[in-house]
């Protein structure tokens, strides 16, 4: 349950929720945060989430991700959100800046909430 309380992903979720329900409303930010923001978020929010499932599953409270574990989930990032999607759908759009936020939500993963 400790991996769940991570103050990281309580902040990066409470931020994700922020501009979820804002963009809902119709209320839109400042492009980068519009943006990119939440392209940032997404590796630390659903590694976390993916430690914690590891730790029950393997109940080891001290298990971590490994950098191969991150790099698969940037990966199917870029696969399913730059590639596939915008193929699909005109709705998405494949942007190089949002796989290099992947990589920087990725690199704060491993060095500040991988614990």
């Amino acid at each position: 349950m400790k991996t769940l309380l991570n103050r990281w992903l309580m902040i990066f979720s409470l931020i994700w929720l922020i501009v979820f329900i804002c963009t809902k409303q119709g209320l839109y930010f400042y492009w980068p945060i519009q943006f990119y923001l939440i392209d940032l978020l997404a590796v630390p929010i659903i590694a976390q989430l993916c430690l914690w499932w590891m730790r029950f599953i393997l109940q080891k409270p001290d298990h971590q991700l490994s950098k191969w574990n991150i790099l698969i989930i940037i990966i199917a990032l870029i696969i399913v959100f730059e590639i596939y999607l915008p193929m699909k759908n005109p709705r998405y759009v494949g942007d190089f800046y949002d796989g290099v936020m992947y990589v920087l939500g990725g690199f704060f993963f491993l060095s500040m909430m991988n614990e």
